[in-house]
C-alpha cells in the first residue's frame, strides 16, 4: 500500500553561473557564507498576517568581509521590498505577510545581495504555505458537500456539524473539529475546521459534545445489513466515501473496484492519520486512508475503522490508543 505525505518545504536556493566563456579562477563568482532561514505555517487562512525581522534574519556574510544587502519578495505583487540597502544599512526593519482571501499556495522569499562588482552569488530562502478557507460551502476549501437540512451546535464552541441517520442511529456527517483535545493537521489550527482534528483513542473517549458519544464499533456494523460483528465490512466503503476536493484537487482517487456513492450520506473523507512519538506527530495517509476511533478496545488496543482507497471495504483494526491518531465521528446517545 502507498502512503503519501503532504511536504511543504523550506528551499534554500543560489544563484548559478549562466554558461559562458571560462573565466580565470581570479574572476570567479563565490559564495556568500552561512545560511538563510525562513519560516511560515505549513497551512494558514485568508487574514493571517506575520512580520519577520530583518535583525534576526541576517545570517550570511561575505568571506572578504564586505556588506550584503537584503530584501523580501511579496508574494502576492512579486514586487521587492529591500529592508537592508547594499552598503549594509537597514532601511526598515520589519516585513509583513499579509494573506490573501483565496485559494492558492504562495512563497514568500528573503534574498541577500551584494554590489554587481563584487563576485559573489546572491543567496535565497523560501517558505511555502497553502490558504484553506474553513467549512463546506462552495467558496470552502472543502467542496463537493452535499449539503443537508439536519445539523447539530457543539455548545461547547458554537460550531455546527451536518447529520444523518444511519444504521439506526444519529451520526455527524463531519470529523470533530473541538479543540480541547487533539491535533491538526501538519499542527497548522487553520486546518481544525477543514480536516477535523486527529485524536488519540484515549482523547476521543471524552471529545464528543454533550448528548453524543463516541460510536461503539457495533454501530459501525449496523451500517451494512448482514456485516458480522468485530470483522472487516465489504461492500461499504462506497456507501461512505464522498466525492470531495480539497483546494480544487480531487481527494478520493478513481479506482474501478470502488463507487464513490456517498449514499449514508456520511461523507468520509482521506484524511489519513497520525503517528505520535512523545509531542512528535507524523500526518500520513492523505488522499489514501480515512481512519476513525471507536469507542472499543481489544487487548489493550484501541479498535478503529478504516478505509483504504482502493478497496470497497470498511476494515476493522485495533492500534495503539496513545500512539496514533485518528479522526473522530459522534453519534447521537
Amino acid at each position: 500500500m502507498k502512503l503519501y505525505k503532504w511536504l511543504v518545504p523550506a528551499v534554500l536556493v543560489v544563484g548559478s553561473v549562466l554558461p559562458g566563456c571560462k573565466k580565470d579562477k581570479e574572476t570567479e563568482n563565490e559564495y556568500l557564507d552561512g545560511k538563510l532561514t525562513l519560516s511560515m505555517p505549513a497551512f494558514v487562512q485568508p487574514g493571517y498576517t506575520k512580520t519577520f525581522m530583518i535583525d534576526t534574519l541576517m545570517t550570511v556574510h561575505r568571506p572578504d568581509g564586505g556588506t550584503v544587502g537584503y530584501y523580501f519578495t511579496d508574494p502576492d505583487t512579486g514586487k521587492s521590498d529591500t529592508l537592508v540597502t547594499v552598503n549594509g544599512v537597514i532601511d526598515h526593519h520589519n516585513f509583513t505577510v499579509t494573506v490573501p482571501d483565496k485559494l492558492a499556495t504562495q512563497s514568500v522569499r528573503l534574498t541577500a545581495f551584494v554590489d554587481e562588482d563584487a563576485k559573489y552569488y546572491s543567496s535565497s530562502v523560501s517558505a511555502s504555505y497553502t490558504i484553506v478557507r474553513p467549512g463546506v460551502t462552495p467558496e470552502s476549501s472543502i467542496t463537493h458537500f452535499q449539503v443537508t437540512a439536519s445539523r447539530t451546535t457543539d455548545a461547547r464552541d458554537s460550531k455546527v456539524y451536518y447529520t444523518t441517520e444511519a444504521g439506526g442511529k444519529v451520526w455527524m456527517r463531519q470529523n470533530l473539529a473541538w479543540e480541547g483535545a487533539g491535533k491538526p493537521y501538519q499542527l497548522c489550527s487553520a486546518m481544525t475546521d477543514v480536516f477535523g482534528r486527529y485524536y488519540t483513542w484515549e482523547e476521543a473517549q471524552t471529545a464528543c459534545p454533550p448528548g453524543w458519544k463516541l460510536p461503539a464499533d457495533a454501530d459501525w456494523t449496523a451500517l451494512s445489513e448482514g456485516a458480522e460483528a468485530g470483522k472487516d465490512i465489504p461492500g461499504l466503503a462506497g456507501q461512505l466515501m464522498a466525492d470531495l476536493y480539497f483546494n480544487n484537487v480531487k481527494m478520493w482517487e478513481y479506482w474501478p473496484e470502488v463507487k464513490i456513492a456517498d449514499g449514508l450520506h456520511l461523507s468520509a473523507m482521506p484524511t489519513g492519520y497520525a503517528t505520535i512519538a512523545g509531542k512528535d506527530y507524523k500526518f500520513e495517509g492523505l488522499y489514501t486512508y480515512a481512519a476513525y476511533w471507536t469507542s472499543d478496545e481489544s487487548d489493550g488496543l484501541g479498535v478503529c475503522r478504516y478505509i483504504y482507497h482502493n478497496k470497497d471495504i470498511v476494515y476493522r483494526g485495533r492500534m495503539s490508543k496513545t500512539d496514533f491518531g485518528a479522526m473522530v465521528r459522534c453519534v447521537r446517545e
